[in-house]
């Protein structure tokens, strides 16, 4: 009986590191040490696994649009803390603080976003 469970068992640990090799640490993209803060138009959401991102255009100094991706923490976890899919909104301006990723100059891990209207949603890091 054991060794018929033995196929069973490597799949399931084959399927394991399969995620586990899916999903990055943040010290892996982020770093904690420096943060910034970047003002926008949201134009695309992503509010499913493994992390909701908000994809905004933000006007550089020299006049040029860049795309930033800012990356929160799962929608289970914002959705306790009350947010849902319709939060933020494509075309929503916000203004969001976060952790500067490693390679991508244009990557954040949000730690607040604020809202046009001044409502400020909490730290949604990892």
């Amino acid at each position: 009986m054991a060794s018929a469970c033995r196929p069973a068992a490597i799949a399931c640990l084959l399927l394991l590191q399969a995620q586990a090799d899916a999903h990055h640490s943040f010290a892996a993209e982020f770093t904690a040490e420096e943060t910034a803060t970047v003002s926008g138009t949201v134009v695309e959401v992503w509010f499913r696994n493994p992390h909701v991102r908000y994809y905004i255009e933000v006007e550089a100094e020299n006049g040029e649009a860049q795309r930033w991706d800012t990356r929160g923490t799962s929608p289970s976890l914002l959705v306790r803390r009350g947010w849902t899919r319709d939060t933020i909104k494509v075309g929503d301006k916000v203004t969001i603080m976060g952790h500067k990723g490693r390679e991508n100059p244009h990557l954040l891990s949000i730690i607040w976003v604020e809202l046009a209207d001044g409502t400020r949603l909490g730290k949604v890091d990892y």
